[in-house]
């Protein structure tokens, strides 16, 4: 049975951010991501987006995804995301919150924007 769009992308977000499964976190072929904070956005390539986001993602540990929202009609697939973690030299607390709009095509994600607020207010 193929998964659904919500399922496919549920799973790739536990893969990129809890798992570290790098075989699946391959950006879509169309994706699209920028970094934000404090009103401006910066637009980044995938290449850019994963080595920010493996170094991220070095630095942090006990990750936690929550969703303030997720909405899926057909093959879109639209959330908002906050990822909760500690670092890990200093054990702080880590927050930001991720604007997530994709499309799933034949059970896999083809097409994706991520807006990531890295200055979260705790």
């Amino acid at each position: 049975m193929e998964k659904t769009g919500t399922e496919m992308v549920f799973r790739w977000f536990e893969d990129v951010w809890a798992q570290g499964d790098k075989a699946r976190i391959r950006p879509p072929q169309d994706a699209s991501y920028a970094l934000s904070g404090g009103g401006s956005s910066v637009p980044i390539n995938s290449e850019e987006f994963l080595r920010a986001h493996r170094s991220l993602k070095e630095g942090m540990t006990d990750i936690r995804l929550g969703f303030e929202s997720f909405a899926s009609n057909g093959d879109q697939v639209s959330c908002v995301m906050v990822v909760t973690a500690r670092d890990k030299v200093s054990g702080a607390p880590v927050a930001f919150r991720s604007t997530f709009d994709g499309r799933v095509r034949d059970g896999q994600l083809v097409s994706a924007s991520n807006d990531i607020d890295y200055f979260l207010a705790e």
